[in-house]
């Protein structure tokens, strides 16, 4: 060890939500002696740019597992930790006007029942009327509805593990880039603003994970998109709002305090800037939203995430003591679990419970799953 090197146990590039969540996960296993490298600070990154979005309403007995399992830890993050995370359970409704997605979202409500998911209902339009008044109803087929669905602030989830890695010895470190990592005597060389040997690391760094993983072999599909969304003035103030995606357009309506966030979602290409969002939403809101054209913007909100591939994630070992995980989407409703699933998995007590190696992270990504990626046009 050259003079200045400190050593580690354990080393995890990234201090995200996801980050945080493996270096909580490893010292509750009893991993001592971690050491979380953010390179700027925390949420900078994907967490800061998720919506925040806890859904049941996926197409594989995975997803759908990982969902049940995220929507327990948001519910019960508040109990289990002792500092506020409010989780908004104001449900989750997708709609579609095409009778092939309309057959994909029953096929995928009854595979959710199946798998113990079973407060999913798939609605007529006239029962869509009755959660949604400012829909308009005219040509859809069907909604898939879940009620106990909501939304957290991912930048919640983040603080209280965080907070709860330090209370078991793991040390966080912001402002700490990671130009690279190689395999060196001892161990693990990191190479940042300081020299660290480590016996493993474990890279979770969003899209900044794919040029650190590429020396090894491992082509991440993942890259840094831009988000945009717009909030309105308050509306609907004694109403229960659910976060509305029009499937077939990508309209995309979500309650954020008394305010509406309006954005579009899996446009190709993505709104070039605020004004082509709002030419987008414009036109999909006068077919299915025409009451809330009357709505005032009052701020504009431009986010970070990280997305790629089949929109599932990449997570596993990559060499002997080098792990990876890296989301391509959902990765604050199904980060939780998996990042536990992972740390369980690198302290020796693999969960028997949760086979993540369809997500290995050589794997060649397969067809994106999510419907309003699959549908939506520019």
């Amino acid at each position: 060890m050259s003079p200045g090197t400190a050593s580690v146990g354990t080393v995890i590039i990234g201090g995200g939500l996801n980050g945080c969540a493996i270096a909580y996960y490893l010292a509750r296993e009893g991993v001592t002696d971690v050491l979380v490298l953010e390179a700027d600070e925390h949420g900078a990154g994907a967490t800061g740019g998720s919506m925040g979005n806890v859904r049941q309403q996926f197409g594989t007995p995975l997803e759908i597992e990982c969902s049940r399992r995220g929507l327990a830890f948001w519910k019960d993050l508040e109990s289990q930790f002792g500092l506020p995370c409010p989780f908004h359970e104001d449900g989750y409704l997708m709609v579609t006007a095409n009778e092939a997605t309309a057959e994909i979202l029953g096929q995928q409500a009854a595979l959710q029942r199946s798998l113990g998911l079973t407060d999913v209902h798939i609605l007529d339009p006239a029962d869509i009327t009755e959660i949604v008044p400012f829909l308009e109803t005219d040509g859809l087929i069907a909604g898939s509805w879940t009620p106990r669905d909501g939304h957290v602030m991912p930048m919640d989830g983040l603080t209280a593990l965080a907070a709860a890695a330090r209370g078991l010895g793991a040390r966080i470190r912001q402002h700490a880039p990671v130009k690279r990592i190689e395999r060196g005597p001892g161990g693990w060389q990191v190479h940042g603003p300081e020299e660290v040997t480590a016996q493993r690391v474990v890279v979770v760094a969003g899209a900044g994970s794919r040029p650190l993983l590429a020396p090894f072999g491992v082509d991440l599909d993942i890259y840094e998109a831009t988000h945009r969304g717009v909030l309105t003035e308050p509306a609907y103030r004694d109403t229960r709002v659910p976060t509305v995606i029009d499937v077939d357009s990508g309209m995309c309506v979500e309650r954020e305090g008394e305010a509406l966030m309006l954005a579009m979602l899996g446009r190709n290409p993505a709104p070039r800037d605020h004004e082509h969002l709002l030419e987008l939403f414009v036109a999909a809101a006068q077919v299915r939203a025409p009451a809330l054209l009357d709505l005032a913007v009052t701020h504009r909100l431009t986010a970070h995430p990280t997305l790629g591939g089949d929109g599932h994630p990449y997570v596993g070992p990559v060499e002997d003591g080098l792990w990876a995980l890296a989301f391509t989407g959902h990765g604050a409703m199904h980060g939780p679990p998996v990042a536990e699933a992972l740390a369980r998995s690198i302290a020796g007590r693999p969960d028997p419970t949760l086979d993540l190696s369809e997500w290995d992270v050589r794997r060649t990504p397969g067809e994106r799953t999510v419907l309003w990626r699959r549908h939506a046009t520019s």
